[in-house]
């Protein structure tokens, strides 16, 4: 009898969930209105004139262009005065490594645009956003309408990727699933590291690596156990430890060298991690100095 492998799929790209779709309106409630999210953007331009603003650019789009916005980026939009401009928005949830390669791009679709055409064709026939601007399903949606606009979404940054490895970067290479996950948590230790005298935010740590807040939470908690600034506290005091054996230097200039903004918050972390106060530490250990 002939024997049958099963064959495990790998997803480069995997939406995870939909949180709005809807058009743009310049004149309305989106004139001048700057936000932020921890969640993907996609801006499609219908027609006329776009400008997507950033903290630090302006991209300026027009008819069949795309742009990607990737979490926690400060962004807004704009269209010229008396510019008929139509653009279409979709936010979505994505942990996908290869989407960090399209974020903060954009493209002309081209030949892609029937993908974009069929999400939008199935969104008006599956999707509503309510007066609190939640994205509700029809009463009579198409059926399998929600799994196609994902499924029409995947396939089109995919072809997206196709098209940047083969065409401006032939060299791309995506990490596979078990590495990148390790070394995004390397990435942030290093981090540490450099910032070990440091106040770092979450937000700081998303900008370093240009994910999410709870997708650099949950990863770095199943690869190391702990969360991000329990595993920070740790590296200080294992750095105080140094210098309270090896140095004359205050408890309280440890503390303020070691970024705590008071010296009492310092022994309360110290204490938890290592069971005795600075004080007594170094009482124990002054014969490795």
């Amino acid at each position: 009898m002939k024997t049958y492998l099963k064959h495990r799929i790998l997803n480069v790209i995997d939406i995870k969930k939909l949180v709005a779709m809807e058009y743009l309106d310049f004149e309305g409630k989106y004139k001048d209105y700057v936000e932020e999210h921890d969640f993907w953007e996609m801006c499609y331009v219908e027609s006329g004139n776009v400008a997507l603003i950033t903290s630090d650019s302006r991209i300026d789009l027009a008819k069949g262009d795309i742009a990607i916005i990737p979490p926690d980026t400060t962004h807004s939009y704009s269209s010229p005065k008396g510019n008929v401009s139509k653009a279409f928005v979709v936010c979505f949830e994505c942990l996908s490594q290869a989407m960090k390669t399209l974020g903060g791009m954009n493209f002309n679709l081209g030949d892609m645009q029937d993908s974009m055409d069929t999400i939008i064709d199935e969104y008006a026939n599956t999707f509503f956003m309510n007066d609190k601007d939640h994205l509700e399903v029809l009463t009579e949606p198409n059926f399998g309408g929600q799994q196609v606009i994902i499924m029409q979404m995947e396939y089109l940054f995919i072809r997206l990727l196709r098209k940047l490895s083969a065409k401006s970067n032939p060299g791309l290479v995506f990490l596979n699933e078990e590495s990148f996950y390790s070394d995004l948590a390397d990435v942030i230790i290093g981090y540490f590291h450099d910032n070990i005298g440091g106040k770092l935010s979450l937000k700081d740590i998303c900008t370093k690596v240009n994910y999410s807040r709870s997708f650099i939470c949950k990863t770095f908690k199943e690869q190391t156990g702990e969360t991000l600034f329990a595993y920070f506290n740790r590296l200080k005091v294992e750095e105080a430890k140094k210098l309270l054996a090896t140095t004359h230097i205050s408890i309280t200039d440890i503390s303020s060298k070691l970024g705590f903004a008071e010296a009492k918050h310092f022994g309360a972390i110290f204490k938890k991690y290592e069971g005795v106060s600075p004080k007594v530490y170094r009482q124990n250990n002054k014969k490795e100095r």
